[in-house]
Parts: structure tokens; sequence; C-alpha cells
């Protein structure tokens, strides 16, 4: 069956849609903006920002071995300020910006900007983005240079030239850098060639030898001083004994069960438009169907995804909800039954949101999240649930100290997301208890001074056997959910009792 691609729109058509795009894109951002740190921060923002902080001490070289280099120096942009979970997480909020302007753009060039203004409807208003968007990781930056590459890919191969070549190049040279996990999307610019130009083939060497040899000078030595593929393989194959089918089929199910508490009416709309691509093929959805398919590729890797790794797939996901949108609306057959059947569509998408979006604003914690956000965002160790509340109970009651306080973190997860919450004019600093370069814990509590220590209690307790050092229990914080406290203790010189 041929690929059918759709009318091009008229003038009118095209100005209409840039004002209702400019209105969801305020909208949007509006949305995504307000109350921006009621979630606390958790390890994840706590490490991406810490690294981008040090990129301002010179440390150039080590975002390259953290496999999302572009994330940590994009935040570092960004850097420094005096509220940097804040700043870190704007940034996330204007990728989101991109992301819905380059789906209806690259809808537009594919034959059909109101697919693409539908599209970007259903991705606004989607809690899985929506929560995922406001955090500051690499995925929504990701989900932005990605749904850019699919456009750039539709300008080049309209009329290759060497200058195109170029830009498409630093699309295709940005992925892998945005996070490594993405480099199976570099595929996805080959779609649009076998769709719209095939004669521009022969020429598509040219960004790709610029991109791949690219990533391999940028990336290949930081990675083999750092050992990074070791890691890796460290962190997949570590501790499991599940067979690779087992994975593969226990992602699939994730996915399946995410979608069902995420996407609303969003989901059988993808469903739809997945139909539609594989039954009347077109442009669109072709590109839409590809770029989804090969988001999901991370599940067939042996190891635990997160629904925040899903943001490029739901970029994808959304345009073939357009198409699904734009069949219903071919429905009507009077005007003011399509914008019935828009309202409609519109209410049913918007209002569930709406409520999604109330509840992060109220109390995050109470948010219908499926269970590894749940676990990840308000009550495991990687929450900055209680540690924020900690970080804060110390920043105040050392404020009148005639010496500055030191203070100690357990680990490294509670430290990098204490740190988040430290006032920058704290009278004392926060070390990380057996780290190389923190003042010598038994040097500093035998001076006298005012000392203390955040233990999260899901991982840690506050041990000195055999050293004159003795906790005492000064506040303590619950998590949400069950979650095991955070507890803060003075540090005082003398023997340890348990």
């Amino acid at each position: 069956m041929p690929i059918r691609n759709p009318q091009p729109e008229g003038a009118r058509g095209a100005h209409n849609q840039q004002w209702a795009l400019l209105a969801l894109l305020l909208v949007s951002f509006a949305i995504r903006l307000h109350a921006l740190l009621q979630l606390p921060g958790f390890v994840d923002e706590g490490n991406h920002l810490l690294w981008a902080a040090e990129v301002w001490q010179g440390r150039i070289i080590f975002p390259f071995s953290t496999a999302k280099p572009l994330e940590i120096f994009y935040l570092a942009l960004l850097m420094p300020f005096r509220n940097p979970l804040w700043m870190g997480r704007f940034g996330s909020v204007l990728m989101s910006v991109v992301t819905l302007t380059g789906l209806w753009a690259l809808a537009r060039r594919l034959g059909n900007g109101n697919i693409g203004l539908w599209a970007a409807i259903f991705y606004a208003f989607t809690p899985w983005t929506f929560f995922h968007e406001r955090t500051a990781v690499a995925d929504p930056l990701l989900a932005a240079v990605v749904v850019l590459t699919m456009w750039g890919a539709t300008v080049w191969v309209k009329r290759p030239s060497a200058q195109r070549s170029i830009g498409l190049a630093a699309c295709l040279f940005a992925l892998p850098l945005v996070k490594l996990s993405a480099a199976p999307l570099m595929v996805l610019p080959i779609v649009i060639v076998v769709l719209k130009n095939r004669s521009a083939w022969r020429g598509l060497w040219l960004p790709y030898f610029l991109a791949i040899g690219g990533v391999m000078v940028v990336l290949t030595p930081a990675m083999l001083r750092h050992d990074v593929f070791g890691e890796l393989t460290i962190r997949a194959t570590a501790g499991q004994t599940t067979s690779w089918i087992g994975f593969v089929l226990r992602n699939m199910g994730d996915v399946f069960e995410w979608s069902a508490v995420y996407l609303g009416l969003a989901g059988p709309m993808i469903v739809i438009g997945a139909a539609l691509a594989v039954m009347r093929r077109s442009a669109v959805r072709l590109t839409a169907l590809a770029g989804g398919l090969l988001g999901l590729s991370p599940m067939l890797l042996p190891a635990t995804s997160f629904p925040r790794y899903d943001l490029p797939v739901l970029a994808f996901g959304s345009l073939l909800a357009g198409e699904a949108m734009q069949l219903l609306l071919g429905l009507g057959r009077s005007h003011p039954l399509r914008w019935s059947i828009g309202v409609v569509v519109f209410a049913a998408a918007a209002l569930p949101f709406a409520a999604f979006a109330a509840q992060a604003y109220r109390d995050p914690s109470q948010l219908k999240l499926v269970d590894v956000d749940r676990a990840q965002h308000v009550w495991e160790w990687s929450s900055g649930y209680g540690i924020r509340e900690a970080a804060a109970y110390v920043a105040k009651l050392t404020s009148n100290n005639s010496q500055p306080a030191v203070v100690y973190s357990a680990n490294l997860a509670t430290h990098v997301i204490a740190r988040l919450y430290w006032p920058h004019d704290a009278n004392g600093e926060t070390y990380l208890l057996w780290d190389s370069a923190a003042p010598d814990v038994i040097d500093t509590v035998a001076s006298g001074k005012p000392t203390y220590l955040i233990v999260d209690t899901s991982r840690d307790t506050a041990s000195f056997e055999g050293l004159t050092i003795n906790p005492h229990e000064s506040a303590r914080f619950e998590r949400p959910s069950g979650g095991q406290p955070v507890v803060v203790y003075r540090l005082l010189n003398e023997p340890f009792q348990p």
C-alpha cells in the first residue's frame, strides 16, 4: 500500500495553528513552573547538579564519563545560582517548550501541522511527562533533542547540502551525549530518508560520519579513563539472577503498568494511532511508530528501567495520538461537530491531568504514582523527603553558633541531597562522613566544634564503635508512605554508647 501524504495546509490554517501553539506553550510552561520545588530533590538530581557545579571548578573532563555529559554541561550553564535545584528543574521545563514546538514543526514538515498541534496537547497534558519534566534529569533534554533531530532530518532531506549536513550531524552527535542509551535513536533520520527522499541516501554518510566520529573522539578517552563500560556492566549484572528474556518481559510489563496509571485518554489514542500507522501508512504515522519503537529499545537491555526514560517515546506516541485525533475529527461532517469532538477530547484529557497537577502542587507524596516512582521519589533512600527537613533543621539550629558547624552525612546519596537544601549563607558546611576531603571526624569532635550527623536509617546507623564519639539524637524526620526516617545526631566527645 503506498504511503499517503496529506494535502498541504493553507497559510491561514498554519497561522491559526501557530497562535494555538503559542497559547499551549504559555499554559504548559506556567503549569510546569508553578510550585516547582514542592517535590523534594532526589539523588539523581543531587548528583547531576553537583557535577554541574564542579564544572565551574575546572572538572571539564569528568562529565564525559557520566554517560550524560551534555546534560551536565547544560545544567552548568544555569550555575552558579543560590537555588540550583530550582534552576536545574527550570532547565527541564524549558526543554518541554522545545519538545512541544518541535512536535508541531516536525508534523508540519511531514505534511500536517494539525496533527502536531494535537500531539503537543497530548504531550503537555499527560501526568507522565508533567511529573518528570519537573525534575533536573537528562530525559526532558533528550526528548527535545530527539524531536529536533527528526525535524532537522526533514529539513536536510528536502535539499541536502554541506551546511545542512553539519546541522544534522550536530543533532546526531548530541543524542548519545545527552544520554548514552539514546544511541539507537541515531537511526531515526534514515527513516525520514526512506519515507521522503530516497535519492538523498548517498549523501547521508556525511552527517553520520561527522556525528559518529565526533562521539568516539569525545567520549572514548574519558570513558576508558574512568572505566565507564566496566561500571555499566557491573550495574547491569550485579546481583541479577533473572534471564534476559525475563528482563525483557518484566520491562514490557512495566511499560504497560506505567501507561495504565499515567496516560489516561492518551493511551488508547496512541494505540489507535499505531494501528493507523500499520494499516494506512503516511510519513507522520510511520515516523512516529518508528521513533516510538526505537525509543523502547532499552527494554531489551538486562537492566532496570524507569518511567522518565520513556519521555522520547511519549513524544512520538503523542504524534500517534494526534493521528488518532485527526481520524476522530474527520468523522464530523460539519464544523460545529468537529469543534464539539475537539472540546470533548480536550476536556477528557485535561481534566484528569488538572487533578494530578493540583495534587502535585499541594502534596506530591500523595500523588497517584507507579511503584517505582513512588519508591524513588517518596519513601526510599533516593528520596529527598526527610533529608530536606533535616538539612533545614541543622542550618537553623546552628545559625547563631559562635563557631561554624561541621555537618556530616552518612552516605553519598544523603550528602548530595542535603547539599541541595544547605543555605549558601549557613553557619557551617556539609561533608560526606568518610570522604578523604572531609575534615577528620575524630579530630573535629574532639576539638569541641558543633558537629552533626544526618543519617538515613533505611541505609545507615550512627555507629562509632571503639571511638570517643557518641551520637545524641537531636531530631527525627519521618518519610511519607511508611519510609524509614532521617535522623539528625549531635556528635559529642564521649565514649560511644550503642
